[in-house]
């Protein structure tokens, strides 16, 4: 889902995919409070604070939504 809104959002929105097979990867997973899959979390800009944190699948409007109070709340 996340993959599919990215060519329309990636100009305002950094996408990280975290792949928690990968030590390193579960461990910022973990660090952001997301070590569960599907997660979503939200970094502001310039600040290592999580701003946001969305688990379990989403529908695309709802990710849409997330992703729209992004852009709202920290520019882009």
């Amino acid at each position: 889902m996340v993959h599919g809104l990215r060519p329309e959002y990636q100009d305002r929105v950094n996408f990280v995919v975290l792949d928690y097979d990968l030590d390193e990867d579960f461990e910022l997973a973990t660090r952001l409070k997301a070590a569960r899959h599907p997660a979503y979390a939200i970094v502001a800009p310039d600040s290592a604070e999580v701003a946001e944190v969305k688990f379990g699948p989403l529908t695309e409007s709802s990710l849409r939504e997330v992703l729209d109070g992004i852009v709202a709340d920290f520019g882009g």
